[in-house]
């Protein structure tokens, strides 16, 4: 008999770029060694190096580039990719969007949203049908959650949409979990032809005013397991079951409206600015992200990740900064409450917020 495999976390953005680093310095050291064939020398090339580099970007900041000029901006775009280059790297990322609960196992969202800037999506428009790509994209989706040994979140088939988006540079792309939708807010939307050629499926309302395309592949359910508690894979305001004593037609399926989301509203109150979400796993910080902080220097692009479960809101670290819970340093995964403050890094002049939980 085949043993399950334990779930594996996918390995976060910020590991990956400092492991590249890491090989990095020592293959420069490496090559230097062969060089010299000396250690002190070798290391000693290499601290100037480091050097010359720290002195470089501090004379470029203080001319005024920095990583918002346009010369930066323009080169961090990737500009050489095309839409296919574009599309086949953000399939390597999908696993990004999976939950990472409070008991440490891995949720696979049924709905993916894969937001590209609309030139890339007209790009790969000219090569292949969007739909065709969305269908693959779900295919390969399918297979990274057997692969990470995810649970899916729900009964329904996975989906991958292929969305436009003016925000996201070109050359580069945004993953996020889609929200599904009532069908009946797909009434009278026609798909632009440029977006959704014929035998697209639209399964999303995002697409009536983007034009996304998506494709949609069943993942293989594991056997019946105890209902996770709290863990939302729907936008909550519909669900398949009625409530006890709701008339139902037979051999239909009906959904019903709910009076209230079953995910509760979190709010970050930051400096005169409000962030809020009802989306489990939405992330915060200064980059593009679900919740978007201030830009200060104690707040990391990706800094924290907000998860729904058991009822309630838990927040985990995800910046090198650090994140301090009501005056404690936060460790691990922590619940939150109406009224907490969170202050975005250990200084005690960090950027504070204070949670609001409706």
């Amino acid at each position: 008999m085949e043993r399950s495999r334990a779930a594996r976390v996918p390995l976060q953005r910020r590991n990956r770029r400092r492991w590249l680093a890491a090989a990095g310095i020592a293959v420069c050291w490496a090559v230097l060694l062969d060089k010299t064939g000396s250690i002190i020398a070798a290391t000693m090339l290499l601290l100037l190096l480091a050097a010359l580099t720290v002195v470089t970007v501090v004379a470029l900041r203080a001319l005024g580039v920095n990583r918002n000029h346009p010369w930066v901006q323009q080169i961090a775009a990737r500009p050489w990719r095309d839409g296919q280059d574009v599309l086949r790297i953000a399939l390597r990322h999908l696993p990004e969007v999976f939950v990472v609960t409070p008991s440490g196992s891995l949720l696979a969202p049924d709905h993916v949203e894969l937001r590209m800037n609309p030139d890339d999506l007209r790009s790969l428009g000219e090569h292949m049908e969007i739909g065709v790509a969305a269908q693959s994209a779900a295919e390969v989706y399918v297979d990274q959650v057997t692969a990470h040994g995810a649970r899916p979140a729900g009964p329904g088939p996975a989906e991958v949409r292929i969305v436009p988006d003016d925000d996201v540079p070109a050359g580069r792309y945004r993953l996020r979990q889609g929200q599904p939708v009532n069908a009946g807010d797909l009434r009278g939307f026609q798909p632009a032809p440029q977006f959704a050629p014929a035998g697209a499926q639209v399964a999303h309302a995002g697409v009536a005013a983007s034009g996304a395309s998506a494709g949609a592949v069943r993942i293989p359910q594991p056997a019946p397991q105890p209902p996770h508690g709290g863990f939302v894979g729907h936008d909550g305001n519909t669900r398949s079951q009625p409530e006890p004593g709701t008339p139902t037609a037979t051999g239909m399926s009906t959904v019903i409206e709910q009076a209230r989301n079953p995910v509760s509203a979190l709010r970050l109150v930051t400096a005169g600015s409000v962030a809020e979400t009802r989306v489990s796993g939405a992330r915060a910080g200064r980059g593009h992200v679900e919740l978007k902080l201030p830009s200060e220097p104690t707040v990391s692009r990706e800094h924290a990740r907000f998860t729904f479960s058991d009822g309630q809101w838990w927040i985990a670290n995800l910046g090198r900064n650090g994140i301090c819970i009501n005056g404690a340093a936060l460790a691990g995964e922590q619940p939150l409450h109406d009224g907490d403050s969170v202050r975005w890094g250990m200084r005690p002049d960090a950027l504070l917020s204070r949670v609001e939980i409706r």
